[in-house]
């Protein structure tokens, strides 16, 4: 554990993010299709709540709109976490990296949560513009929980993509433990959502922010205590 809060462990940890998202911005095809979804699922919800310039859309409804979507997002982002290591034979390249198996989760995890948060600062302003969403000051309460709710999802895709890397069918079988194993991010994000756009500040979304970071410290204590061995495997 005291390993984790050292220098070398941070640094390796950044350097596997960096070199992640160096290969991802190359293959750029793939950062444009997850933007196109999540935009393109944004307009759907537009045109299909309020003919695509209405009234504001409902609070509870933009929420839960707005957390499926990235969640979905997630998907596809997370599909090209370690399967993409375990399909091109990389693998082995970073099992031989002098650190830990945590740093090298840490390092996917960092990847997961720029990615994601990428995809949420193109994604929120849409969702402002296109559902109707009167925010004012409270946007930076939005961001808080979409920063939080993104760092939640990259713990739990990261993790999941580790688990499944060597299966068959790995990508659908990702889908599907994602779905569980990711509601205690979704649903205290659905909530403080709503909250922010009904009106609500920051001090109202304590109890949800609470309940994300809960859930931070939870996945970190089964990772640390596991995840030595799932690589090893």
């Amino acid at each position: 554990m005291k390993n984790i809060w050292s220098g070398e462990f941070q640094r390796a940890a950044l350097r596997i993010a960096e070199k992640d998202l160096r290969t991802e911005f190359r293959r750029s095809y793939e950062i444009l299709s997850i933007l196109t979804f999540s935009v393109g699922s944004i307009l759907i919800c537009s045109f299909a709540w309020s003919g695509g310039g209405g009234g504001a859309t409902d609070p509870e409804v933009a929420g839960a709109a707005l957390w499926v979507i990235l969640f979905f997002s997630s998907i596809l982002v997370f599909t090209t976490s370690f399967t993409r290591e375990a399909d091109r034979g990389t693998l082995g390249g970073l099992k031989t990296l002098p650190c830990s198996s945590l740093a090298i989760l840490s390092g996917k995890i960092i990847y997961g949560t720029v990615l994601l948060f990428f995809v949420e600062c193109v994604l929120i302003p849409f969702s402002v513009i296109f559902l109707n969403l009167e925010l004012g000051t409270r946007f930076p309460a939005l961001l808080l929980v979409c920063f939080l709710g993104a760092i939640g999802l990259a713990f739990a895709g990261s993790f999941i993509s580790g688990l499944v890397m060597f299966s068959e069918g790995k990508t659908l079988l990702l889908s599907f433990l994602l779905i569980p194993i990711c509601m205690p991010v979704l649903i205290p994000s659905v909530m403080a959502t709503k909250k922010i756009v009904s009106g609500s500040g920051i001090a109202d979304v304590i109890p949800e922010l609470r309940l994300l970071i809960a859930f931070l410290f939870l996945i970190t204590a089964i990772m640390v205590l596991t995840f030595e061995f799932v690589l090893e495997e």
